[in-house]
């Protein structure tokens, strides 16, 4: 059997169990849509007009505030997955195990992976789709891209038996949303607080996106993967899998690199502009739209 051959199989033994992962599409699509009418009718309830009347406002807070919620279950997850997972050495310190044994898995895969997997690619499939259904807001490009971009490494991690080294990116990568939309939340209501949930999630953003995921991701996957697997550089085996891999994550460290340079912006106006300043920079970085705006 050739190595293409094999991938093969092992992909069509794997793909059926992330068929529930459209249950979850669905089932985000329907929490989402729960969440907005309770949230508006609480809105409504509030004397004085002391809810957010704005109906623009309404949509990025509901936007923001439901991120928070998908965030922290993916974080959650994610860590489960990774404890229950055949690391075989693989972590954040030690990279060499991720690659050992592959394209096998090392050990019977734990209910936490799939699970995970599932669950990540139903939030990101119901993302593609929320707008079109007039549920939340409409997302740029640039994110469009983001999101196709981890369906795609979601998906090569699962099927193709890469789950120990996938599920430690994911981890990294997820680790700075919550305090991301905590930080959106507070700053689109103008909270006391919002400078200071600003600089936790810049801190948090710089640690695990922009020095964490280069020094422990790309040199893993650019570097370790082919000193562990040798056949990842012959092109007649699996080569084909380490450039599709490689290439989705170099291209989620130019995005990284440019919305940090926005982060280094919006953080010069936190700490020496004035709050109107540091609103009217935050405007220009907003990656999704309301139909109000």
């Amino acid at each position: 059997m050739s190595a293409s051959q094999e991938l093969l199989q092992i992909a069509a033994t794997n793909a059926p169990l992330l068929v529930p992962t459209f249950g979850y599409a669905v089932l985000w699509l329907l929490v989402r849509f729960v969440f907005y009418v309770v949230m508006r009718a609480y809105w409504k309830t509030k004397p004085g007009g002391k809810g957010i009347q704005d109906i623009g406002l309404q949509e990025k807070v509901l936007e923001e505030s439901f991120a928070i919620l998908g965030s922290l279950v993916a974080f959650v997850l994610g860590i489960q997955a990774f404890q229950h997972s055949d690391r075989g050495g693989c972590g954040l310190f030690n990279t060499l195990g991720c690659f050992s044994g592959w394209p096998n898995a090392t050990g019977p895969r734990d209910s936490s992976i799939t699970f995970y997997h599932n669950v990540e690619l139903g939030w990101y499939l119901h993302y593609l789709v929320k707008h079109h259904l007039g549920i939340g807001m409409e997302d740029n490009l640039q994110m469009h891209l983001h999101h196709f971009s981890t369906i795609s490494l979601l998906l090569i991690s699962f099927d193709l038996n890469l789950y120990r080294s996938g599920v430690l990116v994911l981890c990294l990568l997820n680790l700075s949303n919550p305090f991301l939309h905590v930080a959106k939340v507070l700053h689109y209501v103008e909270a006391p607080a919002n400078k200071l949930a600003f600089l936790l999630f810049a801190l948090a953003f710089f640690l695990s996106r922009i020095v964490a995921y280069p020094l422990v991701v790309l040199r893993a996957t650019l570097v370790e993967s082919w000193q562990v697997h040798p056949p990842f550089l012959d092109p007649k085996q699996h080569l084909a899998v380490y450039l599709a891999a490689n290439v989705l994550l170099l291209l989620l460290m130019v995005m990284q690199v440019q919305w940090f340079a926005g982060i280094v912006r919006l953080l010069a106006k936190a700490l020496g502009g004035s709050q109107d300043d540091f609103k009217k920079e935050g405007k220009t970085h907003d990656y999704a739209k309301t139909k109000h705006d």
